[in-house]
């Protein structure tokens, strides 16, 4: 356990920010539900990556652009310096400096790649959006792991104090019969082992809680000092029902996180090598010019009005186009070749974490009924004890054999949540 929570703290630490801000501290109250919604509202990770989409989008509309009018003014001047006037036969025609304002206004009439630059802009934009949705599942996943943490923590403390009051009693009763003369001393130094044993192990897992705490603190983004409480039970997220109508809910494979990337990766595939094939098309635009002298020589032919169309067709490129094409259709192939890998390896998956979650399931069940059974011994021990029927080493052995039974009840809860999440994670639910 102490192992898991500091593994959480650490991943946590370097994925949250602190959003404390100075003032005194406040007191949160949170379900599960409630977590992971606050979670996904303050979490700076899903800030960047909705920051990424909103660039995403700007670039589309930046490729747009290149299909739009671009419009240009520009202003020239001109001067022959040392020549300054030229002779045709008889005649000399003063070359004095001229100055030339010229409006431009270019449109592409035909350019394939421009369209399919906006269509991979699309793209690159539903990748981001994706990339959102997979921000957004690790956080809810890393706040449900750190909260079924603490409830399962606090369950366990729950038990270890009880159990601690227990034998705390029978050694302050074992140590009254020494001091009367009707008791061993060692029945009374193994009673204050047992004692100290607990003590240590309840410390242990009150700081795991604490420090479980301040995972789930960074993960909300709220201030180290302030208190939270949590209000979802572990008899409501361990509930049997739904774990079974969640072994019923069908794998539709479009609605995972990971088939939707490959899909993407996919489809930018294909378009890019529908833009290595477009290469090979001619191109076509169309200018309009308006010229302005602002200053003018005596001989001056510039034209006011101009209207160039201008067609471009590649000839050849020394085999650039041709190869750039083959190189893109390899990578299409390559793209479907880890598509159908996706596929396959996603299907396989779902199996895995179906038996999985049974097998957490089944688990559960046993330890359940393995603690009850170890609490009635540790209990009928206890009585027997009290009456002198049966030695402290039996007590101990009953009290150690009830702290197993409690780990292994502990452990595999936090598997049944791990594989319910696991699963739901997979169908897209979680």
């Amino acid at each position: 356990m102490g192992a898991l929570v500091a593994t959480l703290f650490v991943f946590t630490t370097a994925q949250a920010q602190n959003a404390g801000n100075g003032t005194s501290p406040r007191s949160w109250s949170f379900s599960l539900e409630q977590a992971k919604e606050y979670a996904l509202q303050h979490n700076k990770s899903i800030q960047q990556a909705g920051l990424a989409l909103e660039q995403a989008e700007m670039a589309k509309w930046a490729t747009l652009a290149n299909y739009l009018p671009q419009g240009s003014l520009s202003i020239n001047y001109q001067s022959y310096l040392t020549n300054d006037s030229i002779s045709i036969g008889a005649f000399s025609i003063a070359m004095n400096p001229s100055s030339t304002m010229t409006f431009q206004i270019t449109q592409a009439l035909v350019n394939m790649n421009i369209l399919v630059g906006v269509q991979l802009a699309d793209i690159a934009k539903q990748i981001y959006a994706n990339a959102i949705e997979q921000t957004e599942l690790a956080v809810k996943q890393n706040v449900n792991i750190i909260y079924y943490s603490i409830i399962v923590s606090e369950f366990s403390e729950s038990l270890l104090k009880k159990n601690l009051e227990n034998i705390r009693t029978l050694a302050n009763a074992t140590r009254i019969k020494v001091n009367v003369g009707i008791g061993e001393a060692t029945e009374a130094d193994q009673m204050d082992v047992t004692v100290a044993n607990l003590e240590n192990t309840l410390q242990s897992t009150e700081r795991n809680i604490e420090m479980a705490y301040n995972s789930l603190r960074l993960m909300l983004g709220v201030s180290p000092d302030d208190q939270l409480t949590l209000t979802s039970q572990l008899s409501e997220i361990t509930n049997q029902t739904n774990t079974f109508d969640l072994l019923l809910e069908p794998f539709v494979l479009e609605n995972n996180i990971d088939m939707k990337s490959s899909n993407l990766s996919l489809a930018m595939s294909e378009k890019q090598l529908t833009s290595s094939i477009y290469a090979h098309l001619p191109t076509v635009s169309a200018v309009y010019q308006r010229n302005e002298k602002l200053l003018t020589s005596a001989f001056d032919v510039t034209m006011k009005n101009t209207l160039v169309l201008s067609a471009s067709v590649p000839l050849f490129t020394g085999g650039k186009n041709a190869a750039n094409v083959k190189k893109a259709r390899l990578a299409l192939k390559s793209s479907q070749l880890d598509n159908e890998l996706a596929r396959d390896q996603l299907l396989i998956q779902e199996k895995q974490l179906r038996y999985n979650l049974k097998s957490a399931l089944e688990s559960f069940e046993i330890q359940k009924k393995n603690i009850e059974v170890s609490q009635r011994v540790f209990d009928n021990i206890t009585r027997k004890y009290e009456q002198g029927l049966s030695s402290s080493l039996e007590l101990t052995n009953a009290n150690n054999n009830l702290l197993v039974a409690q780990s292994n009840y502990v452990s595999a809860v936090l598997s049944l949540l791990n594989a319910q999440d696991s699963l739901q994670k997979l169908l897209g639910i979680l």
